[in-house]
């Protein structure tokens, strides 16, 4: 069997299927939400982009190169 290699897969549990979410409306009928839910961990996603898409990781900018850095003016401050 042939194994194959997806950088589309969940990015909690590396699912590599997903499912629109389906919601019944007001009148009664069975509509699409427009998000889509994880096969593997049954989150929900507001977009496929949302399930696939690395989280970003918060980077924190570094000020030790700043000219400002450890410096105080004349007036204190």
């Amino acid at each position: 069997m042939a194994t194959y290699k997806t950088v589309y897969k969940c990015r909690e549990c590396g699912a590599t299927s997903y499912q629109p979410v389906i919601d019944r409306a007001a009148n009664g009928a069975l509509k699409p939400t427009g998000a889509y839910k994880c096969t593997g961990c049954r989150n929900v996603f507001a977009s496929l982009r949302a399930w696939w898409e690395p989280r970003r990781s918060v980077e924190f900018q570094d000020f030790q190169g700043s000219k400002f850095s450890g410096q105080v003016n004349a007036t204190g401050r």
